[in-house]
Formats: C-alpha cells, structure tokens, sequence
C-alpha cells in the first residue's frame, strides 16, 4: 500500500458492538502496532475479528492524508515490521530490552499513521514459536507472506483519527457473518499447517531470536 503519494485510503474497521462517539486510538497497548485505531484492507479478515461478538458492526472508511506529512507516516515491512510487532506483543521480555525493539518504539512514537501486514491472531503460533527458537527470522517471515490477511493501517493519534470519515456501518449477520467464522476457521487451519511446512523447510536458513539478540549483545 502506498501512503507516500496517496491522499487518500479507503479501509475496513470491525467493531464489537459499534463505535461511540469520536474515533480515538483506544486499542490495547499490545497489539501489533502498539495502542490505535485499526483498520484493514481484508474484509473477511476485519469481519471474522469481531463476528464472535453479539453485536458485530462493519465500517467502511476514508482517511485523508493530505494532513497528515509523509515524515509522520510509517509504512513497516521485512525485519522493521518483525521487530515492531515483538516489541509491542512484549511476550519475549528479553526481546524488550534489546535495542531492537526500543528503536521500533521510537519509530512508533514519531507517527500519527502506521501500516503494515497483518499478522493477526491467528498467526500467533509462529510468533510464539520464534520468540522460543522453534522458528527462525526467514520461516516466520514466509510464514506472514503465505497466510496473506492484507494490510492493516493504524491511526495512533487524536490527530490521525480526526482525518477518519466513516462511509458507512451496517451489522453484520445472516450469512455474512456465517461465511466471515468460516474464513476465519480455514485461515486458523492455514495457518497451522503453514507454521509446520516452513520451520521444516527453512530449518537452517535465518537466525533464532536467541542468536539475533546475542549478536546483538556483542556489537
């Protein structure tokens, strides 16, 4: 996804019972991107996060960048994305003191607008498994590249809500809610079976994060 020359994005938000009031950046601090407003580009994707709720609630929106400068937009990929999404699950404490994460937080902290893949719940599995030495940096890689849930793109600040333009909001039910639990429940399965395929088959390329973090110790 391009941010640097669009002015504007049309993106998806899913809501547990319906937004109230203003848009603010009011997730939970360990989300991928640390706390903020999400938004994704997969619909099934940003349906199937919220249709266990009673009350699902789907969102089309607009954001518009003409406000917001390029130098306060943060667009993650590769090793950047890696090591942001490690710092802001903060489930490897010894991950978190790294220099590694504290530069992907300082990052985070100078922008209003942050996109990136989506790693998703579903692929906690390869995280957990990096985060113990059971995969390695390029499996865990290939791993996000072969489960494919878009992009997401998260507002971080009150000045980067206020750009958001809600399109429209419907609830989601009927079929549409049932296809949206069976996308989720084909990607789990994926996911699972992809995990395996990749620590097996990039078993001796890349690095642990033991062997990242005790490099980095040494330089």
């Amino acid at each position: 996804m391009d941010i640097c020359h669009k002015q504007e994005l049309y993106l998806l938000h899913g809501s547990r019972g319906g937004l109230k009031g203003e848009i603010r950046p009011c997730s939970r601090e360990n989300c991928d991107f640390g706390r903020g407003f999400y938004m994704g580009t997969n619909p099934d994707q940003v349906k199937g996060l919220v249709v266990p709720d009673r009350n699902p609630v789907f969102y089309e929106l607009k954001i518009d960048l003409r406000k917001i400068p390029n130098t306060r937009r943060l667009y993650l990929t590769g090793k950047d994305w890696l090591w942001t999404v490690l710092a802001c699950r903060r489930q490897s404490k010894e991950f978190a003191k790294s220099m590694l994460a504290k530069q992907a937080k300082a990052r985070l902290e100078q922008a209003d607008l942050v996109v990136g893949p989506i790693a998703d719940d579903r692929m906690n599995e390869a995280i957990r498994r990096f985060e113990e030495n059971g995969l390695t940096d390029i499996a865990l890689m290939h791993c996000l590249d072969s489960v494919d849930y878009g992009e997401q793109a998260v507002a971080k600040t009150p000045f980067a809500c206020q750009q958001i333009t809600i399109l429209t909001e419907r609830a989601i039910r009927g079929k549409e809610a049932e296809n949206a639990l069976r996308f989720s429940d084909e990607k789990r399965k994926e996911g699972q079976n992809v995990v395996n395929e990749m620590a097996a088959r990039y078993n001796r390329s890349g690095k642990f994060l033991s062997e990242i973090i005790e490099e980095e110790k040494k330089e």
